[in-house]
C-alpha cells in the first residue's frame, strides 16, 4: 500500500476516533436548551452525557468481536451509518425517550468506529510507523474532547440544539467515503463458533451495574451496585476463561504480561487525570471568580499540549520500548495532579497553568506510545479485541476518576449546587484529597507500567 493511500486510510480513522468524544461532549452546553424543548428536570438531562458514555462502555466489546465476524471494513463502514443516522433523526426526536434511544444508538455506531479504526491502522502501517499513526489518531480523541463543548455552546448559540446533532452527520459521511474507497481488502478473523450471546448479556449487565454503581457514588444504592457489579464481572471472566470463542477474549490479560500491565497502566493514568479538569473548572470559576470563558482559555493549555505532542510521542515510540516514554508520561501526570492538590484561597493563576502543562504532557506521552505497546503486543487475529480493551480502559477509567471527585464533593460540601463562599475551605479540601488518591492511582500505574516486559516476539502466549 502506497504513502498517500495509507494516509486517507489514516484520515478516515482519525475522523472516526475524533466523533466519539465530540458527540459525547457536544451536547453539554446544548442540554439548557434541550431541557426547555422537552420540558425536562436537570437530573433527567445529565442522562444526555452519562447514557452514551455508558452504552459506549457496554457496546465496546461485542463491537469487537462482531467485527471479527462480519469483517473490519464492514464494521467501520457500518459504525458510520448508525452514526450518521443516529444523529439525523435527533434532530427530529419528538419526545425526550427518543433523543436518548438515539444517543444510544450513536454510542453502538462509535463503538465500532473506535474498535475496528485502530484494528485497521494496526493492519495498514507496519510496526515501525505504526506508534506515529496512533499517536494521530490518538491526539483527535483529545481534540475532539476539547473542541465539543466549545463548537456545541457556538452551534446551539446560533442554530439551537439540534445542529449540535445535524453537524455529526458529515462528519460521519467524510469519515466513512475515504475508508471505503481506498481500504480495498476486508479483513476476517476466521472462526467456525457463533456469536457468545450470554456472554454479551452478562458483560453488559455486568459494566451497566458497576459504571452506573461508580456514576453515582457515595449513594448506598451505588454501593451495591457497584460491588454487584465488580462480582458480575468476576463471573463474567470465570465464563469466558471457559469457552473456545468468548465475546472477549480475557486469556490475554493471564497469558501476556505485556497486554495485561499496559492495559492496567491505561486504566489507573485516565483514573488519574479525567477528573482533574472537573475540579479545575469549578475551582476557576469558584474560588477564582473567573468567568466561563476565562477559565477556558487556563484549561485548554492542557489538550492543547495533548494535541501537539502525542503525535511526536507515538511517532518517538515507534523508535524505543514505548514503556519509558509511558512511565515518564505517567510520572508527569502524578506531579500535576499532586501540584494542584495544593491549590488554596490564593492561589495564582501560572500555578495551575503549570499544572496543566504537567498532566496535558504527561496524558501526551502516556497515550500513544501506550496503545502502541498494547497492539505490538498481540498477533493480528486479537487486534480488535486489544482496540476494544484501549477503549474499554479508557471509559472506565474516567468513570473511576469522576467517581472519587463526585464523592468527595458529596462527602466534603454536599453538592456542587451548595458551592459558596461559606463551603471554599470543605471545598478545597475534598479537591485535595481527590487529587492525592488519584495521583496515587497513577503511581500504581507506573509500577504497571515500568515492568510490564521488555517488547519481544508477538505471539501473545505467556510474554516476558
Amino acid at each position: 500500500m502506497d504513502s498517500r493511500t495509507k494516509r486517507l486510510i489514516l484520515f478516515a480513522a482519525s475522523i472516526g476516533a475524533f466523533l466519539n468524544p465530540l458527540i459525547g461532549s457536544m451536547i453539554i452546553l446544548a442540554m439548557p436548551e434541550v431541557g426547555v424543548t422537552f420540558e425536562v428536570s436537570a437530573r433527567d438531562l445529565g442522562w444526555l452525557s452519562t447514557i452514551f458514555i455508558l452504552a459506549n462502555a457496554i457496546f465496546l466489546v461485542p463491537a469487537s468481536r462482531l467485527s471479527d465476524m462480519i469483517g473490519y471494513k464492514r464494521s467501520y463502514l457500518l459504525g458510520a451509518v448508525i452514526v450518521a443516522v443516529a444523529c439525523g433523526l435527533s434532530v427530529f426526536a419528538p419526545i425526550y425517550s427518543v433523543l436518548l434511544l438515539l444517543r444510544v444508538t450513536a454510542a453502538l455506531g462509535t463503538s465500532f468506529l473506535m474498535i475496528t479504526g485502530l484494528a485497521i491502522l494496526s493492519r495498514v502501517y507496519p510496526p515501525k510507523e505504526r506508534g506515529a499513526a496512533f499517536g494521530i489518531n490518538t491526539a483527535m480523541v483529545y481534540i475532539g474532547a476539547s473542541a465539543g463543548p466549545i463548537l456545541g455552546g457556538f452551534l446551539t448559540g446560533l442554530f439551537g440544539w439540534r445542529a449540535v446533532f445535524l453537524v455529526m452527520v458529515p462528519l460521519a459521511v467524510a469519515a466513512a467515503i475515504p475508508m471505503w474507497r481506498f481500504f480495498r481488502d476486508e479483513i476476517k478473523v476466521p472462526s467456525d463458533s457463533s456469536f457468545d450471546i450470554r456472554g454479551t448479556i452478562l458483560y453488559a449487565a455486568a459494566m451497566f451495574c458497576m459504571m452506573y454503581g461508580l456514576s453515582t457514588l457515595p449513594d448506598p444504592l451505588s454501593v451495591a451496585l457497584t460491588v454487584l457489579g465488580i462480582l458480575m464481572m468476576v463471573v463474567f471472566v470465570w465464563y469466558e476463561l471457559r469457552l473456545p470463542s468468548p465475546v472477549l477474549h480475557v486469556k490475554l490479560f493471564f497469558t501476556n504480561q505485556r497486554f495485561a500491565r499496559s492495559s492496567y497502566a491505561a486504566l489507573l493514568n485516565y483514573g488519574c487525570t479525567y477528573g482533574s479538569v472537573f475540579f479545575v473548572s469549578l475551582y476557576l470559576q469558584s474560588v477564582g471568580h473567573l468567568t466561563a470563558d476565562q477559565a477556558g482559555m487556563i484549561i485548554f493549555f492542557q489538550p492543547l499540549i495533548q494535541a501537539v505532542m502525542t503525535p511526536i510521542a507515538g511517532k518517538l515510540s515507534d523508535r524505543i520500548d514505548p514503556r519509558y516514554i509511558v512511565t515518564v508520561g505517567m510520572l508527569l501526570s502524578a506531579v500535576g495532579v499532586l501540584l494542584l492538590a495544593g491549590l488554596g484561597l490564593a492561589t495564582e493563576l501560572h500555578y495551575i497553568a503549570v499544572t496543566q502543562v504537567f498532566i496535558g504532557l504527561g496524558s501526551a506521552l502516556f497515550a500513544a506510545p501506550n496503545t502502541n505497546a498494547i497492539m505490538g503486543s498481540v498477533p493480528e487475529e486479537e487486534y480488535s479485541t486489544a482496540s476494544g480493551i484501549v477503549a474499554v480502559m479508557r471509559q472506565v477509567g474516567m468513570i473511576i476518576s469522576m467517581a472519587v471527585c463526585m464523592s468527595a464533593i458529596s462527602i466534603y460540601v454536599g453538592g456542587t449546587d451548595m458551592l459558596g463562599p461559606a463551603m471554599y475551605p470543605e471545598f478545597l479540601q475534598a479537591l485535595r484529597v481527590s487529587m492525592i488518591f488519584c495521583a496515587g492511582l497513577a503511581f500504581v500505574g507506573v509500577v504497571f507500567s515500568w515492568f510490564r516486559g521488555d517488547a519481544g516476539d508477538v505471539t501473545g502466549i505467556g510474554e516476558k
